[in-house]
């Protein structure tokens, strides 16, 4: 059961240093992709995909275990490994890597 309690959580922005910039395309698309399969804390997904396998934007290639999230494919292109990689919180996670 989850516990609701009063005013919720407001964690500061710390948007200052991008708040009036304008969002830009990129120069030329990125040629390796590298989409982690733990999106959230109550649980990560496992592969539908394997290597050498082709992906269409927006193809389911991960399904949830647990609580998890469905993951779906950002660019399309090849499969070229299926690894733990290094996260943004400085843990690793198993993360599907694309070929664009």
């Amino acid at each position: 059961m989850r516990t609701r309690f009063l005013g919720g959580v407001h964690p500061t922005s710390h948007k200052e240093s991008t708040r009036r910039k304008p969002i830009v395309p990129l120069e030329e698309p990125p040629k390796e992709v590298v989409i982690p399969l733990v999106m959230c804390a109550e649980g990560g997904a496992e592969p539908m995909v394997k290597k050498g396998d082709l992906v269409t934007v927006g193809q389911v290639i991960a399904k949830p275990t647990g609580d998890g999230v469905y993951v779906h494919a950002s660019v399309s292109g090849t499969v070229a490994a299926i690894e733990p990689c290094l996260q943004s919180w400085g843990g690793k996670a198993l993360s599907i890597v694309l070929e664009n």
